[in-house]
């Protein structure tokens, strides 16, 4: 889901809906998940600028927002 190739931008928002809606096990692991991904996104970006991180690393944002 943080792929732009597998999730075009314009059917992100589309995603998001649909993630605001999980409850119990499910929210709590996407979470889980996006966190992890993204202390991981922010060691690979402390290397220098990468449009392609860049764009991932939003996305997770926008989940965890969300989700949070």
């Amino acid at each position: 889901m943080y792929d732009s190739d597998k999730v075009p931008e314009e059917q992100f928002p589309t995603l998001l809906a649909y993630l605001e809606g999980l409850k119990g096990q499910a929210r709590e692991l996407t979470v889980q998940k996006a966190e992890a991904l993204m202390q991981k996104l922010d060691e690979a970006g402390a290397s220098g600028p990468d449009p392609l991180l860049l764009g991932k690393t939003q996305r997770v944002r926008q989940v965890l927002q969300l989700l949070s």
